[in-house]
């Protein structure tokens, strides 16, 4: 991480840092772990007073109980059951393409995505050259007010700093390209009414004139108010009814990583859900869990197997290992546990959820119920 992501990091409302873990990989795991009670998202306060994503129409899932297929590796179906059935909502697609990169040099490529409805809520992509390092990232915030500026390393408050605007809308730097080169940049402009972007990139070669324009062309052809939705790794049946996704992440390669995260709460920041999988290297924990309340030291080791696989499970947590290729984490609290445990709890969860492997040509568009 570099001093243009600790600007970010600062924040606790802020899009995540560029070349950050998109919320997924062990460290994530392992930050989850440390605290049972907290959803796995962002290291960063939930938000504690505005609204998010709509949820649909009742989908009522069939009684008697329910059955999930898990794909194997070798790409045939295995069906589980077991878990008890459940009441649930369709839920919107958490993850929907509301921005997207019209041009990119070459050597990026898109493959990170995170939808955060907390603070200031916003769509994000990232761009990426796993080669040189160098990666681009595009935010779009939802329709309001200007977003915040931040502030600089050291706790300096930012300032705009003129620029030419970006396609005839206004337009302002928060980090200006450096004469030294293999710098960094942040443009933030006004793409539509009441509507703003920011760009950003990080370890890009070029003199600061070269940064310049490969700035503003990316930043002139990106496109905004897409409904494509995502594909993710993972389907759930039975997510209670009432809640309110947060914040949905997918990495897709990204940082080296493949992983997803869903995130719900309701209510407040004590009652929440999180669902997340992160791809396995084929470690299973050894680390002994403290005494109620203390964090674990590294991952749990298995306490059980949940469907044949080895897994930690706790009242409000379970972790479970090498499901077709990723390592299962979910997660609830408060008002939402108790919705959860009266369908299996979240080993119930875990008995109705779909895990379709590292290949994205397997993943699906309805990632829940």
């Amino acid at each position: 991480m570099n001093d243009l992501d600790l600007v970010r990091t600062m924040r606790a409302d802020a899009p995540i840092p560029s070349r950050q873990r998109l919320d997924s990989g062990r460290d994530r795991l392992l930050a989850a772990i440390d605290s049972p009670s907290a959803a796995p998202h962002a290291a960063q306060p939930r938000r504690r007073a505005r609204g998010v994503l709509l949820a649909g129409g009742l989908a009522a899932v069939a009684a008697g109980a329910a059955a999930v297929v898990a794909v194997q590796a070798d790409g045939s179906p295995v069906s589980l059951h077991g878990a008890p059935a459940a009441q649930s909502v369709k839920y919107a697609d958490p993850l929907v393409e509301r921005a997207a990169f019209g041009w990119l040099p070459g050597g990026l490529h898109a493959n990170g995505y995170v939808s955060d409805h907390q603070n200031e809520k916003f769509f994000q992509v990232v761009a990426e050259n796993g080669k040189s390092g160098g990666s681009v990232t595009l935010t779009a915030y939802d329709r309001g007010g200007e977003p915040s500026l931040g502030y600089l390393p050291g706790g300096v408050p930012a300032k705009r700093i003129p620029a030419a605007a970006v396609n005839g809308h206004s337009a302002y730097w928060i980090f200006k390209p450096s004469p030294s080169g293999q710098s960094s940049f942040k443009l933030r402009w006004q793409y539509a009414q009441g509507a703003w972007a920011d760009l950003e990139g990080d370890g890009l070669r070029g003199d600061a004139a070269a940064l310049t324009r490969t700035a503003y062309r990316i930043a002139g052809a990106a496109t905004f108010g897409g409904t494509r939705p995502i594909a993710m790794p993972l389907h759930v049946d039975g997510v209670p009814a009432g809640l309110t996704p947060d914040r949905t992440v997918l990495n897709n390669g990204a940082h080296g990583e493949v992983g997803a995260i869903v995130g719900y709460y309701a209510g407040g920041p004590s009652s929440s859900l999180g669902i997340s999988v992160t791809k396995s290297d084929g470690t299973i924990g050894t680390a002994a869990p403290g005494k109620p309340g203390e964090p674990v030291k590294g991952l749990p080791r298995p306490n059980t197997k949940l469907r044949g696989y080895p897994a930690y499970q706790a009242p409000s947590w379970v972790l479970v290992y090498g499901v077709n290729g990723f390592d299962v984490r979910i997660d609830a609290s408060g008002s939402v546990l108790a919705k959860v445990d009266e369908t299996g709890g979240v080993a119930g969860l875990f008995r109705r959820m779909t895990v379709f492997g590292p290949d994205p040509a397997n993943w699906t568009t309805n990632p829940v119920n």
